[in-house]
């Protein structure tokens, strides 16, 4: 979005420059509207010395409006305001003196009307109190000035035009207020987002070192058989180049819920994914049954959510369930059209209405899988293991 000094962002400070630009040039478009006036208006008035003072007057002011407005890069601030009005009710009250009263309506010789509804549209941003008065000044000014040309215009004519300044001013005023609420809403939208993608990347950084921390955590146990450590290893340098990935924001990183993620080309076999997963784990007992799943596929994303969820519930299991065995169970139901992988392990177990999830199971299990339309419960109770169940539909 540009910046510059004529163009503004959709953002509350970009409004407000838009609204300057606005009123600067509502004042520029009067000004040339009145020049081409200006001899005729020396030459039918009662008092030409003043009318051209009144006019170089009212051309200065909305000069000098204009380049405050510009350069401030909002609308015109209060105390410049009463003087704007000030002048107006001025140019109006002190244009019955210059102004012969044939010319007070429906012509640019009597400028000062064209000239109030300008300052009127200008001071549609003030506060109610604030706006009322100015408002009601300039109106007041506008009927004292055209009060004498009822005989030659009309009582409806007058009171059309009174009403015009009214409903015109009335209708910028309304205009300018909901496009400030509508930039409040969205910067207040930007500010929700930017906090959404921060509270995300904190999830995914998490469910990045989720893993690895496991592995490490157990990897300084003094007491770990070596055949478990040294598949710990592998899984080590696995986790690196994970983490590596996610610094580096390319394939393989974890991304959060509903950002769609780097992706890969083509479907994978749900068994592939699954002896993945499974892979470095053989210290648990573990206990694959995954041959009525021959066949099953699944999209690559979806493939490695059940892969991470898989990892991280094994990761689970031998960092707190002291199992002895973990059976690893998939099938294709085929009278449902979905496929079920099962993992049950026979340690301790947790009461899952008292014990909170904690990141593995609530980032990698719940919500990964979630976002890829997976479906996973948690069965467990004290004493008795646990039992994870992930759920997809049959491709076609």
């Amino acid at each position: 979005m540009s910046r510059g000094r004529l163009t503004a962002s959709t953002s509350a400070a970009g409004v407000e420059n838009v609204l300057a630009l606005a009123y600067g040039c509502a004042r520029v478009a009067t000004i040339l509207q009145m020049l081409p006036s200006l001899p005729r208006g020396m030459e039918v008035s009662q008092n030409p010395r003043l009318y051209l003072v009144l006019w170089l007057l009212a051309a200065a002011n909305a000069a000098g409006a204009v380049t405050f407005a510009v350069l401030r890069r909002r609308g015109l601030s209060p105390a410049v305001v009463v003087v704007d009005v000030a002048l107006c009710t001025a140019f109006l009250v002190l244009g019955t003196l210059a102004v012969p009263v044939q010319d007070r309506v429906g012509t640019w010789v009597g400028w000062a009307p064209g000239y109030s509804l300008a300052v009127v549209v200008g001071v549609a941003g003030l506060s109610t109190a604030a706006w009322c008065t100015a408002v009601a000044t300039v109106t007041a000014a506008y009927v004292f000035f055209i009060a004498d040309a009822t005989a030659v215009a009309g009582h409806s004519t007058i009171a059309g035009n009174t009403l015009t300044l009214l409903g015109l001013g009335g209708v910028a005023r309304i205009v300018v207020r909901y496009i400030r609420r509508v930039a409040a809403d969205a910067d207040a939208a930007r500010a929700r987002v930017a906090e959404l993608a921060r509270h995300e990347e904190k999830q995914r950084a998490q469910l990045t070192m989720h893993d690895a921390i496991t592995i490490m955590h157990l990897l300084t146990d003094p007491a770990l058989p070596a055949d478990t450590r040294a598949q710990l290893c592998e899984q080590a340098a696995a986790e690196i180049r994970r983490m590596r990935a996610y610094l580096r924001g390319g394939p393989g990183a974890p991304h959060p819920p509903g950002t769609g993620g780097p992706g890969r080309d083509g479907d994978v076999t749900l068994r592939d994914v699954l002896e993945e997963g499974m892979s470095g784990f053989a210290d648990l007992g573990l206990e694959p049954a995954l041959e009525l799943a021959d066949g099953v596929r699944v999209n690559a994303d979806a493939g490695e959510a059940v892969r991470g969820a898989v990892a991280g519930v094994l990761h689970n299991v031998r960092r707190h369930a002291r199992a002895t065995m973990v059976i690893v169970h998939a099938d294709a139901e085929r009278d449902r059209a979905r496929w079920v992988v099962t993992i049950r392990d026979n340690g301790i177990g947790f009461d899952t209405a008292t014990t909170a999830l904690g990141t593995g199971l609530r980032r990698q299990l719940l919500a990964e899988l979630e976002r890829h339309a997976l479906t996973a419960s948690i069965a467990s109770a004290p004493g008795l293991g646990t039992r994870i169940t992930i759920e997809g539909n049959l491709r076609p």
